[in-house]
């Protein structure tokens, strides 16, 4: 089992600086690596929590260049409302300047008015998105670019410089069929958020039954303090929290492990840096350690 933590860089409660500092102690603390969240533009009625977002390419970017063991992860880049060759491009630089340490979740997105401000397809969303998965692996991989879409036509062209491994591993993002549908056609990973044991162990069965390979994790808050009931996400998605004691989060992680989990990311947010610094020393003492 391998442990991520999702970084709160969206909010106006924790600065910059102290991302990097909570990402420094993230890699002192066991964790493999630290995700961010993205988010472009949002409507004024849905302020929080995205309404103040440091873009997650660009973070990762000043993380890497500090912390050099981590891994680099984004959970999720909202994938139909960028251009997908300017997307490759950016993460095949950001992988190139980590030395291949970059994994990109991608998803398809929820925020409508949030499409229509980037002049964004959002009711053709799941097809563009299909496509531009497939587009930026054929970017990153082949020597001279020949790709026919329906969204999108490049031939004749190159691309370089090409990601460290010739490839960046796509973890796809998405709770129900379709997301994994995507992973077992076009992904390298499967990224829910929040799922239940249930509908965790009953996709990750029907990816196995045709991709031995795809790496299964969960994107899901974590509270070290007290036990948590289930709650409803900014997509107005029913989710589950991760809680309580060392030994409760241990059984519930436990649980996922049995059905198929390979890497947790933890979600651990509070408004002050230090707090958070706090849940994530309890956590690597508590929980990772006995992975280790």
């Amino acid at each position: 089992m391998k442990f991520g933590y999702i970084l709160p860089n969206y909010g106006d409660k924790v600065a910059p600086q102290e991302l990097l500092e909570i990402s420094s102690v993230c890699e002192e603390s066991g964790f493999d690596s630290v995700w961010a969240t993205d988010h472009v533009i949002m409507p004024a009625e849905l302020k929080e929590p995205y309404g103040q977002l440091l873009e997650p390419l660009t973070l990762l970017s000043f993380i890497g260049s500090k912390c050099e063991k981590l891994r680099l992860g984004t959970s999720c880049i909202v994938l139909p409302q960028r251009n997908p060759i300017l997307l490759a491009k950016q993460s095949a630089a950001l992988d190139v300047l980590s030395k291949g340490r970059l994994t990109l979740g991608l998803g398809a997105g929820w925020a409508e008015k949030e499409f229509g401000y980037l002049n964004a397809d959002f009711r053709n969303r799941g097809k563009v998105m299909d496509e531009s998965i497939a587009l930026m692996k054929s970017l990153w991989k082949d020597d001279v670019i020949r790709f026919e879409g329906k969204y999108f036509d490049v031939r004749d062209a190159l691309f370089l410089p090409k990601p460290v491994n010739r490839d960046i591993p796509v973890w796809v993002g998405g709770n129900g069929p379709t997301s994994i549908r995507r992973v077992v056609n076009l992904g390298d990973g499967w990224h829910p958020v929040g799922p239940d044991l249930e509908t965790f162990s009953a996709g990750v069965a029907k990816i196995r039954g045709v991709k031995k390979e795809a790496t299964m994790s969960m994107r899901m808050t974590t509270d070290v303090r007290k036990r948590r009931e289930t709650y409803i996400g900014a997509d107005n998605e029913k989710r589950v929290a991760v809680s309580g004691t060392a030994s409760q989060i241990r059984k519930d992680i436990d649980a996922y492990a049995e059905a198929g989990l390979q890497y947790y990311c933890a979600s651990i947010n509070h408004p002050e840096a230090g707090e958070i610094v706090k849940d994530l020393r309890k956590f690597s003492a508590d929980v990772i350690r006995s992975y280790a």
